[in-house]
């Protein structure tokens, strides 16, 4: 079935059907995706967005667009980071409350960006990304966005108990990298007006916990992040990407009992198919799925990603189970468990109906919280057994395999017998019957993208 983005798109100036996308992610089963965000300069423009994608594309299959206007940035920091990362928990108890009050009240909304994309595109009559057209406003978006990151972080680091800690994080870190004595200095007293983004910075790498670097996207414009995006993986870098695929989120009724972003899920949705049209084919996206909307507003999670896929640029849909659910077999497991285990078979049906791609996480990790049966910080919900029961459900039921890539492929490099087990299942799985269009990617596997110099030098 050939995807609506491209019989409705004239502007996306690629050959892509939903099935031609999702079997470019399998590569013996496996793709690999890169991180998302590195600490270089930003360029005014990136020099390479001019063609369309290469005749063989290759896919980045798991990055992040979107702003901190679409997330409910506060619970989550508190609660999935910091189960993650322990050691980060009390400074993220310390700036996730400010940090969320001051982008959702700074940081352009999705509404907003749309307004602006379109106003450009209609006024030059432009179907597609160029300097000439965007490029003042892309440079004039950047500074305003980075003079609410400095803003924010001036406000931060006047604070003694900021600092202190951020002076621990460094004590505490086994790896640490360049001149943590002299940073841990510099923060021993506010730092002068104009010099926080340095600091900030300095403590990233001293720490060698990117806290800042991976905060700074929450402040800009979702399409100056695609282009950030664009800037290191494909004109800076030798792997050369032609496609990202961007991932949006929905966590408004775990994580808030339903209380919405200031960007609401169908205006991200919007936006980000507008970039998408824009991009001329190197940018598509998956749209938000939470089965607990679902259970709690009627099917209304569905509902926007159905809408979502009417729009030119979406190929699939996106779900978290560390949010707090398997991908299936939720009855007598959780609370409404039937209900959850029956949006998501609806999910599940609209995808097989659609030839649409499920990503979602498969890892241990960024779970909402812990249960007093795990006995390490690794996450019970996405589980082996919960995809075992998702994948053969759907190919019991509608008599085709469900077409999944597993995100955070269960950590092939981590020093457990977890980890190990976990990705030895799933490349079990691939062999079934019901497993032939299950893929994966290796995104928490850094290992891979060393080169062999650097390998041969530790």
């Amino acid at each position: 079935m050939q995807s609506k983005t491209a019989e409705e798109s004239k502007s996306l100036r690629t050959p892509w059907t939903r099935r031609a996308f999702c079997n470019a992610l399998g590569l013996s089963g496996i793709t690999w995706a890169l991180p998302a965000y590195l600490q270089t300069p930003a360029q005014s423009w990136p020099p390479c967005t001019a063609a369309g994608p290469a005749p063989h594309q290759r896919i980045d299959a798991h990055v992040h667009i979107f702003n901190g206007t679409d997330l409910q940035i506060a619970e989550f920091l508190k609660t999935s980071v910091t189960n993650e990362h322990p050691d980060l928990k009390s400074l993220l108890r310390l700036i996730a409350d400010p940090l969320q009050f001051f982008v959702w009240r700074n940081s352009p909304k999705a509404q907003k960006e749309l307004d602006k994309l379109n106003q450009i595109a209609g006024k030059s009559g432009a179907r597609s990304f160029s300097e000439q057209d965007f490029g003042p406003a892309l440079q004039e978006d950047r500074a305003e966005t980075q003079a609410h990151y400095n803003e924010f972080l001036s406000q931060q680091l006047k604070r003694e108990r900021v600092r202190k800690e951020l002076i621990e994080i460094i004590r505490r870190s086994k790896n640490k990298g360049a001149d943590p004595h002299l940073t841990i200095e510099a923060l021993g007293k506010a730092p002068p007006r104009g010099t926080e983004r340095e600091l900030a910075r300095r403590f990233d790498e001293s720490s060698e916990i990117p806290v800042f670097d991976y905060l700074e996207p929450y402040f800009s414009y979702r399409y100056s992040n695609f282009f950030e995006l664009v800037q290191q993986f494909t004109c800076a870098n030798m792997s050369s990407i032609d496609t990202f695929v961007a991932s949006l989120i929905d966590f408004d009724q775990p994580l808030r009992g339903g209380a919405t972003t200031p960007s609401t899920i169908d205006d991200q949705t919007k936006v980000t198919s507008r970039i998408c049209e824009l991009s001329r084919g190197h940018l598509l996206a998956l749209a938000p799925y939470c089965p607990f909307k679902d259970v709690a507003r009627k099917n209304a999670s569905l509902a926007n990603v159905l809408q979502a896929w009417k729009r030119p640029g979406f190929v699939g849909a996106k779900m978290y189970p560390p949010m707090g659910f398997y991908p299936y077999g939720n009855e007598g497991r959780l609370r409404d468990g039937k209900a959850i285990d029956e949006a998501l078979a609806r999910l599940y049906h609209e995808c097989i109906n659609s030839d649409a791609v499920i990503m979602a996480h498969a890892g241990p990790h960024m779970c909402k919280t812990k249960t007093p049966r795990t006995t390490s910080l690794h996450c019970p919900y996405p589980g082996r057994s919960g995809w075992t029961r998702a994948i053969e459900h759907v190919y019991d039921t509608e008599h085709k395999p469900l077409r999944v890539n597993l995100g955070h492929f269960g950590g092939p490099f981590e020093n457990t017998s977890e980890a190990l087990i976990w990705t030895k299942h799933f490349l079990d799985l691939m062999k079934k019957p019901s497993g032939q269009r299950l893929y994966a990617d290796l995104s928490y596997a850094s290992e891979v993208l060393e080169n062999r110099s650097k390998s041969r030098g530790r």
